[in-house]
């Protein structure tokens, strides 16, 4: 019998698989928890449909990632902390005030995308912000003195 899958079923299949599965299997398990729905015209149908848009919205997504990944690309953000003796911070610059800056600059941005070496002198450091695979931007961190 075949069926859409509903969840994720492990050894089955992933949401929205269509797979073949024995006739008990399908009708005492999956059907009964509504786990998964029988491949009927109008399900295959609207499962199709689904599947079309979820790669759209996906698309669009990477789109706009790559928008913002030229806007960042080789751009120089400038960080001022307090210092005390020798250039030293108090603590260290983190995605977290990197991220920041860069709302502020009007890059839309979450933290967890910036990967940053450790900072705690000042100076000039390389920075690279994942926005989604493949889609990557190198930009600068320079971080100067109050």
């Amino acid at each position: 019998m075949q069926v859409i899958l509903l969840q994720d079923i492990k050894g089955t299949g992933k949401k929205g698989d269509v797979v073949n599965v024995s006739d008990g299997y399908a009708r005492n398990f999956l059907l009964k928890k509504k786990l998964a729905e029988p491949a009927n015209n109008t399900n295959l149908n609207i499962n199709a449909q689904a599947k079309a848009a979820k790669a759209y919205h996906k698309q669009v997504e990477r789109d706009e990632f790559a928008v913002e990944a030229g806007k960042l690309q080789g751009k120089n953000i400038e960080i001022k902390v307090k210092i005390g003796e020798n250039g030293k911070l108090f603590g260290a610059v983190t995605n977290k005030e990197v991220a920041e800056k860069l709302n502020e600059m009007g890059i839309s941005i979450e933290k967890k995308m910036i990967t940053l070496p450790l900072i705690k002198l000042v100076g000039k450091y390389e920075a690279k912000a994942r926005f989604a695979e493949k889609i990557e931007a190198k930009f600068f961190v320079t971080v100067s003195g109050i």
